[in-house]
């Protein structure tokens, strides 16, 4: 056997290994240290812990807007394929008057993301993101997109958001096969122009705005002349890259099957034991002015807690259907969404809890 033969041998075994044995064991200890942890918080930990949490929820920490809920892709990890509930988006003076009352409530931070749709889908995504520019009291702003409709004359507008902006692009594949099979959509060349145009934009304008590529493609597939590049933009500080490693079904929506046959792996169900860290941190506030208790995998909006259109959001928050929601996980009567929910974090989980949670956002809610 040459040398060359020889290296990659010990190449692919380590990586099979790596792969079946050593990867999948680390994922069931972690699940039974999830199981252990959680149960010692819940039984012995539990009063402080809740009372800590409370103090976080004068008001939300990243409020989550939903522009639209309409996207131009169809990826394989996402429900919006499979979403049922009517196509909308919000009008410009609903919104002001939404940000209105969350400053109000000295809120900072806002979140663009929906719950499914590409922000540049929004015919009015620039008016909403020069309302948030101008208000001091924000401080930040972000939204992750699939960068199909992100052209070069856009990215010289969001450039001139700077450090108030952070814009994250969910990024399929390194080759053209490869996003295709994953984002669902064949625009692997279109968005890779969009990119290095942006990064172009960046590089002139000596912009310090954060710009993220969300890995959604297996670690085997961060390879050739566009990952190479990408290397060089993170030496440069131009760009920065986040691996996404686990996959959930979007509350039963995504099968594991679909996610790994295009190499994406199922995380394991959660271990559930009282209220989940979403209903005490990320609200989202739906196109048509309903109030979701959770901006993460509620897809069809199943957990609603208000109506903008008919409370306040102050009356909302601070209201009894999330203390009830809240409650409902604490005593295990889990809703149908959050039963097959595979993004669930207990708030008893050391592990895991406050791992998704924006850090300044809640330094602040402590203030």
């Amino acid at each position: 056997m040459t040398p060359t033969l020889r290296s990659a041998f010990s190449y692919s075994f380590v990586s099979q290994i790596n792969t079946h044995i050593l990867r999948p064991l680390k994922r069931h200890v972690g699940r039974l240290l999830d199981i252990i942890l959680t149960e010692y918080c819940f039984r012995l930990e539990r009063q402080p812990i809740r009372q800590a949490l409370e103090s976080t929820r004068k008001l939300p920490q990243n409020l989550h807007l939903e522009g639209t809920n309409i996207c131009n892709a169809k990826c394989v990890f996402c429900a919006y394929p499979q979403m049922e509930r009517a196509k909308d988006t919000m009008p410009v003076e609903q919104f002001r008057r939404i940000m209105d009352e969350y400053v109000a409530m000295g809120g900072q931070y806002v979140s663009l993301t929906p719950i499914v749709g590409d922000p540049f889908v929004d015919r009015h995504l620039f008016e909403r993101l020069d309302d948030l520019n101008q208000r001091p009291q924000i401080q930040g702003f972000d939204f992750y997109t699939n960068g199909i409709l992100m052209k070069p004359h856009v990215s010289e507008r969001l450039l001139e958001y700077s450090k108030k902006l952070h814009v994250q692009v969910s990024w399929g594949g390194f080759d053209r096969e490869t996003y295709h099979s994953i984002m669902g959509v064949d625009h692997f060349e279109l968005v890779r122009r969009n990119v290095e145009a942006f990064i172009a934009a960046k590089r002139n304008s000596g912009s310090s705005m954060r710009f993220s590529l969300a890995m959604r493609c297996p670690s085997s597939n961060w390879t050739g002349d566009f990952w190479e590049q990408c290397q060089q933009y993170v030496q440069e500080g131009l760009l920065e890259l986040q691996g996404v490693v686990t996959f959930d079904s979007w509350a039963g929506k995504v099968k594991s099957d679909a996610l790994r046959n295009v190499g994406l792996e199922p995380v394991l169900p959660p271990y559930k034991r009282g209220a989940c860290e979403l209903l005490y941190r990320k609200p989202v506030i739906l196109a048509n002015g309903k109030v979701n208790a959770c901006a993460c995998r509620d897809v069809e909006a199943e957990l609603i807690i208000g109506d903008l259109n008919e409370s306040s959001l102050t009356d909302i928050w601070h209201g009894s259907a999330i203390d009830d929601l809240i409650d409902r996980h604490e005593r295990g009567d889990f809703p149908d969404v959050c039963k097959r929910c595979t993004w669930y974090t207990s708030i008893y989980n050391p592990r895991k809890c406050n791992a998704r949670i924006n850090k300044t956002a809640l330094a602040l809610n402590r203030d």
